[in-house]
């Protein structure tokens, strides 16, 4: 019986001083970024971050811990409920975590892809949450979903680019 040809993959490990630059500098630009471009509210450089590193660890737990960390983190600095972002992150980073392992995401435009299906996956998340858990929730507008993936997975082309200079 052939057995199916494995796939090398290619797991690397995160310089911690790396990983926790990238964290502090995605939750900046997420704090004050928003403040002088209101447009910037629709970039979500923690989420990125998430993404980037849990695709190039391939480690779902090391993924569910990350994303849980980014949105607590995330959480603690804007005016929401504690445990949203944490939540939605967490489920971002096994499933990135997961897509890693499955799939060959070495190309840019693969990774843009999946973070765009991801960035959805997490506003459709939070939406649930919100409209779950808070008493008035804000209206339900796919518009505004669909511009925030589009607009992280363009961003995600530039920021991928320059965590892949330090890996």
């Amino acid at each position: 019986m052939p057995v199916a040809p494995q796939r090398e993959v290619e797991v690397f490990r995160v310089r911690p001083v790396i990983l926790s630059l990238a964290i502090l500098i995605s939750l900046i630009l997420q704090t004050f970024l928003p403040i002088k471009f209101p447009l910037a509210k629709l970039m979500d450089f923690p989420l990125l971050v998430a993404v980037y590193f849990t695709l190039i660890r391939q480690d779902r737990v090391f993924g569910i811990g990350l994303g849980t960390a980014l949105g607590l983190m995330q959480d603690a600095l804007s005016h929401g409920k504690v445990g949203m972002f944490g939540m939605a992150k967490a489920l971002v980073g096994y499933l990135a975590a997961s897509a890693g392992i499955r799939f060959n995401l070495d190309s840019l435009f693969a990774r843009s892809v999946l973070t765009c299906l991801l960035v959805l996956l997490h506003n459709l998340c939070i939406t649930g949450l919100q409209h779950a858990l808070l008493d008035s929730p804000p209206a339900f507008i796919p518009l505004d979903l669909a511009s925030e993936a589009l607009v992280n997975s363009a961003l995600s082309l530039i920021v991928f680019q320059v965590l892949d200079r330090f890996r």
